[in-house]
């Protein structure tokens, strides 16, 4: 295969076009305490330029590839909202964030009387109230990068890291020889502080396979701000520092994408998210890992009742079957309420597609914070389990190692393994590759609403795939 970068180089200008930002820049030369955050709903996308026979106008090549293998149509909901509508929008002076094809809608900037306007675009189906615009984002970090912090482990070549991919039989998958290569992994989150300087992520920038920021928050191409969760995220994958810390994909291509704006939790963050996951899906990544979560907002009148976790009511949970359907694996975080009054999943965690990780201990018993399953209409939730509590991550602003306990770190840890195993059997399809990882875990046999399926063993999952391969072999 061709590395990624070459052969879309020239389709991602285009797509770049397709996500082009337009609101934060004139939002902070206003008064933002009158500004707002609206999901606008079009009624159709008649007379659009765009054509089904022509899918390299809004996709790029590796999409219309991933498509292509898994038999997969391309249909009127891959075509882009009617710029027509985008332009008469921005003719009535509001500001555009960013559009969803998926949903025939955009995100949109504007004071409540300009809403008013916005509701009666006789193309308009519904505007409705997502969040508040916040402002400016804050100055960047500090680093200290100078030396190495950690001590290596030798014998181990996951250094400190070792026992996180042990449980998971992950070093199996890697002694074959698969570790992620020619997989593309997108990574929603609340920032990146670090990745483009860390040694952690050296061999990432070094072989260019750190491609294509986009923060859809703060609207620019540089996500490497905000938080240090997406660092700790993606290092559990992505670091390559033998016998320091390695990752469970350390050869993989990774996106890193931010969606997750930290000073608030409000309902735009799921309109972000969305935007994000077409994003990626656009770009012909494979799979993308989100460590988010979301069940209750700063207005509480945004809050989601367990009612509504049945994967049919949020955007975001909707969004993950549909990028499930275009051929894409969403590995998400199950959540982190199993020890508060909430006590369980949360979205987009609920998607009937999403393959959710809850987190154990070190030892495989459940982490006390794991949220637990089911769903509120009664699926197995989480799906599979994964080492959580205490588990090693890269510092964000230091080259040291450090530890993370959330499903935030089950979710990456699995997701690694899973580009693994798809590199292996390339073949295959999300749901068989998918449905190999269910089967290995330990208590496939008789799931519960605590480690869903199990514990995942990717040597097991292997041998079920490679059993599957040579059956399909047979004259």
């Amino acid at each position: 295969m061709l590395p990624f970068y070459k052969i879309t180089k020239a389709s991602y200008l285009l797509l770049s076009s397709l996500f082009s930002f337009c609101g934060h820049a004139v939002a902070q030369e206003n008064d933002t305490a009158t500004l707002y955050y609206y999901w606008v709903t079009f009624t159709d996308k008649a007379d659009s330029p765009y054509s089904i026979d022509d899918p390299a106008a809004f996709l790029s090549p590796r999409a219309i590839e991933r498509r292509e293998k898994q038999g997969i149509p391309i249909t009127e909901q891959d075509i882009p909202v009617n710029p027509a509508y985008l332009a008469a929008i921005r003719n009535s002076g509001i500001q555009i964030l960013h559009r969803s094809k998926w949903f025939n809608a955009a995100t949109v900037i504007c004071s409540k009387k300009e809403e008013k306007i916005l509701e009666k675009l006789p193309f308009v189906k519904e505007a409705q109230y997502v969040g508040r615009v916040l402002g400016t984002k804050s100055g960047p970090p500090k680093f200290k990068m100078d030396s190495l912090l950690s001590k290596p482990v030798e014998g181990k070549p996951y250094g400190h890291g070792q026992a996180q991919v042990e449980l998971l039989k992950g070093e199996r998958l890697h002694q074959l020889g698969y570790r992620g290569k020619g997989i593309y992994v997108g990574v929603l989150d609340g920032g990146f502080t670090g990745v483009d300087v860390s040694p952690f992520f050296d061999s990432l920038r070094q072989s260019e396979r750190l491609l294509f920021p986009r923060d859809f928050v703060d609207a620019d191409d540089f996500p490497y701000e905000s938080s240090s969760h997406g660092t700790k995220v993606l290092s559990t994958m992505a670091a390559n520092v033998p016998e320091v810390f390695v990752g469970t994909a350390p050869l993989a291509t990774y996106v890193v994408i931010k969606t997750e704006d930290t000073r608030s939790e409000q309902r735009i963050e799921e309109c972000n998210w969305v935007a994000g996951l077409e994003y990626a899906d656009s770009l012909g990544l494979d799979i993308v890992n989100s460590s988010l979560g979301y069940t209750t907002f700063d207005d509480r009148t945004m809050d989601y009742e367990y009612s509504d976790l049945n994967g049919k009511v949020s955007v975001a949970s909707q969004a993950a079957d549909i990028a499930f359907e275009k051929g894409m694996i969403v590995v998400t975080s199950a959540g982190n309420e199993g020890s508060s009054k909430w006590k369980y999943i949360g979205i987009p965690a609920d998607s009937e597609k999403a393959f959710s990780i809850g987190a154990t201990n070190i030892n495989g018993t459940k982490a006390g914070f794991s949220s637990f399953g089911p769903s509120a209409d009664g699926r197995v939730k989480p799906d599979v389990a994964a080492p959580g509590s205490w588990v090693t991550v890269a510092d964000a602003v230091s080259f040291r190692i450090s530890t993370g306990s959330g499903t935030s770190f089950a979710s990456p840890i699995a997701c690694g393994l899973v580009a693994c195993l798809w590199e292996a059997f390339p073949d295959m399809n999300n749901q068989e590759i998918l449905d190999a990882i269910r089967q290995s875990s330990h208590q496939y046999e008789q799931p519960d609403y605590e480690l869903g399926y199990g514990i995942p063993d990717f040597e097991k999952a292997y041998q079920l795939l490679q059993a599957k391969k040579e059956l399909r072999q047979r004259p």
